[in-house]
């Protein structure tokens, strides 16, 4: 071979220091594989293997992993049409582009090999610089996509890793923000009852002393009477602050469960608002535990307060049920609605503090509302494993 010749059988260098092209040759001729094998022999980064049984291609090509398969059309058993259509069961990324080689110079057998899934066709007799060209050209687009595949790959496996990575970091933020809201949900416990009971005993104890002090000289003078009045007041006042303190950060009737304490933050909402509400919710306990109820308690809370701030509603439904271990929470109101899509791209901390709520027990949130009609706020919280 000389060296023109040489170098049309020689893909690019860059390619084959990574793949070695395989090729099938199928031809029922015995001499027509010889010419072939020598046509092709010379080209190093070639490796060939040949069959003169096109019965065998199939078997071939599950146990090769071939770059180009060279295929004659007229063969017994089968021809060189339905070799394709066989070959064509194998998934598309692993078949190897077809190089039709035949006697037949018709177009309608040009045709229908390419319809068939043919990549070129070359006709007998064939000049050998000609087939190389394209036997070349054949393996080089078929290394390209090897190497787009591993390319590929390993962009796909960077990716997934990244992802993982991402959804691990943030697995853990979500965890340390259920951590740090249970943390801080004790802290507010804590606080409540500490101010409802010292300062709630000292300021009764204070107010008992004075209404002492009234009883003993209040008759006798009348100026003191006045004061300790004015003390009274101002005593009452303050019990009625701090009890509102201790309320704000941990309302009593939560620890008479979540029902309860739902009642008892819309009655608060209708007095404050004048919005009526209707509460469908079972009168048993519901038997949650106090992170999931408190985390309910506060969604709800976070809604109302939505509600009163921007619905302009004329009234509220609110549902509370128990359906396939799993706790759900529907927030209804009539109001003006708004289109989520916008909301979206806001900062609503109020909006993200109700999904992460519901998250951090692995549940969800769905808000539904269109301007004009009114707001649908849906959560579900899985429960633990107590026997539901």
């Amino acid at each position: 071979m000389d060296e023109a010749l040489r170098k049309l059988c020689e893909p690019d260098q860059e390619l084959t220091d990574d793949f070695a092209a395989s090729i099938l040759l199928v031809d029922d001729e015995p001499s027509n594989l010889t010419l072939l094998e020598r046509s092709l022999q010379p080209c190093s980064s070639y490796s060939l293997i040949s069959t003169s049984d096109p019965r065998s291609v199939f078997g071939l090509c599950q146990r090769h992993r071939f770059d180009l398969i060279i295929l004659d059309l007229n063969m017994p058993y089968l021809n060189g049409f339905q070799v394709m259509q066989q070959l064509r069961e194998i998934n598309e990324e692993c078949l190897p582009p077809i190089l039709v080689l035949t006697a037949q110079h018709d177009q309608e057998h040009r045709v229908r090999a390419l319809q068939e899934g043919a990549s070129d066709y070359v006709t007998k007799p064939f000049h050998m610089d000609e087939l190389l060209a394209r036997v070349n050209n054949l393996i080089m687009v078929r290394l390209y996509q090897k190497r787009m595949q591993v390319m590929n790959q390993s962009l796909e496996v960077g990716v997934r890793e990244r992802t993982e990575e991402l959804f691990r970091s943030r697995q853990m933020i979500r965890d340390l923000a259920a951590h740090s809201e249970k943390i801080r949900e004790a802290e507010r416990t804590r606080i409540a009852r500490e101010i409802h009971d010292e300062f709630g005993q000292y300021l009764t104890a204070l107010r008992m002393d004075t209404a002492m002090l009234d009883i003993r000289y209040g008759g006798s003078n009348p100026e003191l009477k006045q004061h300790l009045a004015s003390m009274k007041q101002a005593i009452d006042t303050s019990i009625g602050v701090v009890r509102n303190l201790a309320t704000s950060l941990r309302p009593g009737a939560l620890d008479m469960g979540l029902v309860s304490a739902s009642e008892w933050l819309l009655a608060g909402f209708e007095e404050r608002t004048g919005i009526p509400y209707h509460l469908h919710a079972p009168r048993e306990d519901l038997g949650l535990d106090d992170e999931r109820a408190t985390a309910a308690f506060r969604i709800l809370q976070e809604a109302l307060t939505n509600i009163t701030r921007y619905a302009q509603a004329s009234e509220v439904d609110v549902v509370i049920e128990l359906v396939d271990h799993s706790l759900f929470l529907v927030v209804r109101d009539d109001g003006v609605g708004f289109n989520p899509a916008e909301v979206r791209g806001r900062k609503t901390f109020g909006l993200l503090g109700i999904r992460e709520r519901a998250l951090m027990f692995g549940g969800e949130s769905r808000i539904d509302s269109d301007p004009g009609s009114g707001t649908i706020l849906r959560i579900r919280i899985p429960l633990k494993d107590q026997g539901y």
